[in-house]
């Protein structure tokens, strides 16, 4: 793992979406989410892939090897929202069982 010494890097967590599981023995440790906001107005779009980062981020922070039941929703921003588009996504984070 790349981090050091008993850390995880966010690149080293796994995700798993919707009903796919890993076949090896894991622990839940943590619910855990990601976002990704447009707060310029002619700035990049709110992006999964940007919100699943965040989701690896937050997951790491928890020394998760995985995260499991990944989902990510789109939301059309309120008027008093500061993003203009939204992206956020929720999972399990879990650790292996060895």
């Amino acid at each position: 793992m790349s981090g050091g010494f008993n850390q995880i890097d966010s690149g080293d967590v796994e995700v798993y979406r919707g009903d796919n599981k890993p076949s090896r023995a894991y622990e839940l440790i943590s619910i855990v989410n990601g976002e990704s906001c447009q707060r310029k107005f002619r700035g990049a779009e709110a992006s999964a892939n940007d919100a699943v980062q965040a989701l690896r981020e937050d997951a790491a922070r928890f020394k998760a090897h995985a995260i499991i039941g990944a989902q990510c929703f789109s939301f059309k921003p309120e008027a008093d929202s500061i993003c203009y588009s939204e992206v956020s996504c929720v999972g399990r984070a879990i650790q292996w069982r060895d």
